[in-house]
């Protein structure tokens, strides 16, 4: 046990991540559904309440959200009693929803014109500051992911949804921060609907679509998925009742076989629609 101390103190040095789990986008007849989980992990503490959509003063119809490790603070003092209400306030060392958004806000005038590949290097570059002042905090994401960004957008005027997606991670051998995986998904109103998940979305795929939690979706949920129809013949009350469905199937799922990272708590809809400002839905206690 002696041996483990100096490790265990080493680790209370680093800054700590704040895991953000699941986002589930559905676009329907009426616009772009976006509903988000509020669970995110620190220490092995669950807080909930912690909002992942992200709305943008600019481009309009716009939101973002940033899954997996997209915010580091300072560790807590050992006297800190509350470490969800610490994580709420405690100072960003590293905020990428914060990165994402000032970037868009200052370089997209429009949900069309700005460039995934651009926005990925200039979340690299904000990765590598943080890296290059602590550079033990990525050690446990080498050669993997580190986190995972999304931008939804909407256009009212050809009824087309828009989903950008990438990832930031580092390579084990040389420490390099890169942008990889990049997907830029536009589904129109005559497309076929469906659901798009990101996050814990090999969790997804393997214990619910495919595993023991697909008890947990309803039937109109299952008929969403399966039947062939198009996006403008889903009504806005059927994307939010699948979207919010998926994530609560999840993390019943999450109950009994536990994801990689926390899913639960409050569940955020928001609607990209003919509005300018994203259209909060609901609130969805669990």
């Amino acid at each position: 046990m002696a041996r483990l101390l100096p490790l265990v103190a080493a680790l209370l040095l680093l800054p700590l991540p704040a895991t953000a789990t699941l986002v589930v986008l559905v676009p329907s007849a009426d616009g772009l559904v976006v509903a988000a989980d509020s669970r995110t992990s620190v220490l092995g503490a669950q807080c909930d309440g912690q909002f992942k959509i992200v709305q943008l003063k600019k481009p309009s119809r716009t939101v973002v959200m940033v899954t997996g490790d997209g915010v580091f603070i300072p560790p807590p003092s050992a006297a800190e009693p509350d470490l969800c209400r610490y994580q709420q306030s405690a100072p960003r060392l590293l905020d990428m929803a914060a990165v994402v958004s000032s970037y868009l806000e200052r370089n997209a005038p429009d949900s069309t014109r700005h460039s995934l590949e651009d926005l990925g290097a200039e979340c690299v570059r904000a990765a590598q500051r943080f890296q290059d002042s602590y550079p033990a905090a990525f050690q446990s994401h080498l050669d993997g992911e580190i986190f995972s960004v999304v931008v939804a957008s909407y256009d009212p005027k050809v009824k087309v949804s828009t989903l950008g997606n990438f990832v930031v991670r580092i390579d084990q051998e040389t420490h390099k921060i890169e942008a990889a995986r990049f997907s830029h998904i536009t589904i129109a109103s005559t497309d076929r609907r469906g659901l798009w998940a990101y996050g814990e979305t090999y969790y997804v795929e393997k214990q619910v679509y495919s595993g023991f939690g697909r008890q947990f979706l309803t039937a109109s949920t299952l008929d969403f998925i399966l039947q062939d129809k198009p996006v403008d013949q889903a009504s806005r009350d059927q994307a939010v009742a699948a979207a919010v469905n998926l994530i609560q199937a999840a993390r019943r799922a999450a109950q009994q076989v536990p994801a990689p990272s926390a899913i639960g708590g409050p569940i955020d809809v928001v609607l990209l629609g003919r509005k300018p400002r994203p259209q909060q839905l609901q609130w969805q206690k669990q």
